[in-house]
């Protein structure tokens, strides 16, 4: 059985594959660690945490990184399956996905099956 990742390694994919299609792979490492340096954490931190990204992301890129922040919620709301405004507030936005992936997980758990065997 496979486990679910959980929303932060969604998050962290998503941004992480936005970056490389943009940028490169070589460019979005550097732009990552340069995340991490601004919130004072590590990458894998940074990657996890939505308003380092959304700081990180308009800090480097100025009003770019909203484009960027746009595709990274494409990225998940396509990912979730979840409708969201991607033109929203990002952190609002990555909230109302964190929240509906949370409850899809509990709706899934509360609907397990018990096989007992006597």
């Amino acid at each position: 059985m496979r486990t679910r990742p959980s929303f932060e390694d969604l998050l962290a994919q998503a941004v992480v594959e936005t970056l490389e299609e943009i940028i490169g792979s070589v460019a979005a490492e550097a732009i990552i660690r340069m995340i991490a340096e601004l919130n004072q954490s590590s990458r894998e931190m940074a990657l996890r945490d939505p308003k380092a990204l959304h700081i990180g992301l308009l800090g480097l890129f100025g009003i770019g990184g909203k484009i960027i922040e746009r595709i990274i919620l494409q990225k998940l709301m396509d990912s979730i399956e979840v409708k969201i405004d991607i033109e929203g507030n990002f952190l609002e936005e990555i909230e109302k996905l964190r929240s509906a992936y949370s409850k899809c997980d509990s709706d899934s758990n509360s609907n397990f099956d018990l096989d007992f065997d006597f």
